[in-house]
């Protein structure tokens, strides 16, 4: 097993604006200090170090450097109570990952990601267990005596894929408030340049107008991040 310590980044608050809908054509609503997203962490993997100990998949990854190389990449993302009192009633925290002058069978996937599924919050995260095969070491999902259902907190998926994302939601135990740390290993082409482009959408549960969807407006710096130059830093 691989162990890495991660930097705790500075959160910075960000403004949910009202998506758009056909009977709301006024401007958007917009709402402050309900979502703080950190800067991203990113950190190239070694083969040593994404082997884990495992001599056969260090041999793999070696002979492989030449092709493909491994990214750590890691945000978190806060959700601060309401002073209203309207509580958030789902989140997401998508990634889309790009290496734009690769053809489509050389563009950057979500080789890992955690969490994948988890019923409660945790604090945030500043260390990354990885396993053989570069999985990402995490609790399993936790289920109360008697149970009958799961009851998911958070949910990760697109592994694989370009476009992971997160899916939270409040429990019956637990609201939708705290910071959660999103990680997952990125493989990309050996050398060549990867973006990775986030979204945060939130729904809150407003008493006087329902369920309203909103999309965090965010900055330049936290809505694009170039991996290569993140690593620079």
């Amino acid at each position: 097993m691989t162990q890495l310590e991660l930097p705790l980044t500075p959160l910075q608050e960000i403004d949910l604006v009202e998506v758009p809908r056909l009977q709301s054509p006024a401007p958007q609503h917009r709402i402050k200090g309900r979502i703080s997203l950190s800067a991203a962490v990113v950190h190239p993997l070694t083969a040593e170090e994404a082997a884990a100990g495992e001599a056969e998949w260090l041999g793999f990854l070696t002979a492989e450097a030449s092709r493909s190389d491994y990214l750590l990449l890691s945000l978190t993302c806060a959700f601060r109570p309401p002073a209203n009192g309207d509580p958030f009633a789902d989140a997401a925290v998508g990634v889309l990952l790009e290496s734009v002058d690769e053809p489509a069978d050389r563009q950057p996937i979500a080789w890992s990601v955690s969490p994948k599924k988890r019923s409660h919050p945790v604090e945030r995260a500043t260390t990354v267990s990885l396993s053989a095969k570069l999985a990402i070491i995490e609790s399993s999902l936790e289920l109360a005596p008697g149970q009958g259902r799961e009851d998911v907190f958070v949910m990760g998926m697109g592994e694989r894929d370009s476009d992971p994302e997160w899916r939270i939601r409040p429990t019956s135990r637990h609201p939708l408030i705290g910071d959660e740390t999103f990680t997952m290993i990125v493989k990309a082409t050996t050398g060549a340049a990867v973006q990775a482009h986030v979204t945060v959408a939130a729904t809150i549960k407003h008493r006087r107008f329902g369920l309203i969807p909103y999309r965090a407006d965010l900055p330049a710096a936290l809505r694009s991040i170039d991996l290569r130059r993140q690593i620079a830093r």
